[in-house]
């Protein structure tokens, strides 16, 4: 049965990760994106797969995304006189899903 990977990944790994999975001889098609509690910079990446292909593929992302700590300030009072603290937070890496395909049609 096919697949169809999801893959969001953070914008400073999207290049290295869809050069990493075309090497692979995987194909995959980049969506550049921004969400999360940051409103960072991403990428959607989707791979249509075949049931063998995906350890494959989960192996090259997770070798090629890196999760990262930067400070953020926190707004503890709201408005205009706000006390900023900043706070560690770790964001990047991947978040993937994979979902089974039912059918494919090429027109």
């Amino acid at each position: 049965m096919a697949k169809l990977m999801i893959c969001f990944v953070h914008r400073d790994d999207a290049n290295r990760v869809v050069s990493a999975l075309q090497e692979s001889e995987l194909r995959v098609t980049e969506l550049r994106s921004e969400g999360g509690f940051l409103r960072a910079g991403n990428s959607t990446l989707l791979l249509g797969l075949e049931d063998a292909q995906v350890e494959l593929a989960l192996g090259v992302i997770d070798r090629n995304c890196q999760r990262r700590t930067e400070q953020v300030p926190i707004d503890l009072l709201g408005g205009m006189d706000a006390a900023w603290i900043p706070t560690e937070v770790t964001h990047g890496g991947a978040t993937v899903l994979v979902l089974p395909i039912e059918s494919v049609h090429h027109f």
